[in-house]
């Protein structure tokens, strides 16, 4: 390897310093104990991957994908609960709707009646690892009723939409990453304007708070 070489190859590594483990912006790709750093044979150019992507080969990135057929005026939320640690969870969630839902990402709700629990599945289906972030999901027959077991009085719109419009479906998402708040209540109503299905994806990492 030649000066020049060298001296890139040391540039390279200056735009790691400052990551770890816990919290790495990009991830060198690691092959074995005594070559702990992949060069592309074409470019010559480290090798590195996203963190989101990191976290699945880790064993920390998680997901659930459901769906609900509610009636007119029929309502589901979506509860989740974050843990009280600093396993600080990067969150993401999209949705399709057959019909005209509006919905809100409440964050702060006070759960009076817990719902059921969604289950939550690892992206490496070869790692054990379990979330700690609880997703319940629970109906009621409208926003009253629904008040009633996910109270949103106190709480903090932090997102709201319509999806739709009247008999047609729509979608939306919130593609960046939300870091939720520790030992905090949050709410993902959808509230059917017509009669008809609502398919929801949510997606997530965990990690350490090095804060």
């Amino acid at each position: 390897m030649n000066k020049i070489k060298i001296a890139i190859f040391l540039s390279l590594l200056l735009l790691f310093v400052g990551c770890t483990a816990e919290d790495p912006g990009y991830s060198v790709v690691v092959d074995t104990d005594t070559d702990p750093i992949t060069i592309d044979p074409t470019t010559s150019a480290i090798t590195v991957i996203s963190d989101a992507e990191y976290r699945i080969h880790e064993g920390n990135s998680f997901f659930v994908m459901e769906f609900a057929n509610l009636a007119n005026n029929n309502v589901r939320d979506l509860q989740i609960t974050t843990p009280n640690t600093t396993e600080w969870t990067h969150f993401t969630f999209e949705f399709e709707t057959e019909v005209e839902y509006q919905w809100f990402f409440y964050e702060n709700v006070t759960i009076n009646v817990a719902g059921a629990n969604h289950p939550e599945y690892g992206h490496n289906r070869t790692n054990a690892h379990a979330a700690t972030l609880v997703v319940n999901f629970i109906d009621n027959i409208n926003v009253g009723a629904a008040n009633a077991d996910t109270a949103v009085a106190g709480a903090t719109v932090i997102a709201q939409g319509i999806s739709g419009s009247n008999k047609d479906g729509g979608s939306a998402a919130h593609e960046l990453e939300i870091i939720l708040a520790q030992n905090e209540d949050y709410s993902l109503r959808y509230v059917a304007n017509a009669a008809g299905y609502v398919n929801y994806h949510l997606d997530w990492y965990e990690h350490q708070s090095d804060d």
